[in-house]
């Protein structure tokens, strides 16, 4: 988690250590990620000429999540990048639901989805009772 936290800093230096959006990429890079994920996502999100944000859903299942996050978030549909992670309730993951959720998350944001630099997503293994999702966005900061 050091590691991850110092990389942050180094790509990010304005980025808040007490932020959301540093708090949020320490989790998404860090131990317990069902799917680790590859640091060269992490540099390609905090590029130059980007403002960045949190967003937190949860529902009955993954794919309510992502219904939740399209529905109430529409600014997601500027996105020029997003890394996500899902919670999953206590228990055994279950793998086709969590695709089944990446599946109506491309079919919901096709108009920029295809462009997104990065699109990443993990799971982690969670002790609540609710499915969840965190989405960390990159926007452009010049609209």
């Amino acid at each position: 988690m050091p590691e991850i936290r110092t990389l942050i800093k180094k790509l990010a230096p304005l980025l808040e250590e007490d932020s959301d959006v540093f708090r949020e990429l320490s989790t998404f890079f860090g131990d317990g990620a069902k799917i680790e994920m590859h640091r060269d996502d992490l540099s390609k999100f905090l590029q130059d000429n980007r403002t960045f944000e949190v967003v937190r859903v949860s529902g009955k299942s993954y794919k309510d999540c992502v219904y939740e996050l399209v529905d109430n978030y529409p600014e997601m549909m500027d996105a020029i990048g997003m890394l996500r992670y899902y919670k999953a309730p206590a228990g055994k993951i279950k793998w086709e639901e969590v695709e089944a959720a990446e599946i109506a998350m491309g079919n919901e944001l096709t108009t920029n989805a295809y462009g997104w630099a990065p699109d990443a997503w993990t799971i982690f293994e969670s002790s609540e009772t609710e499915h969840s999702l965190v989405a960390i966005v990159a926007l452009d900061s010049l609209l």
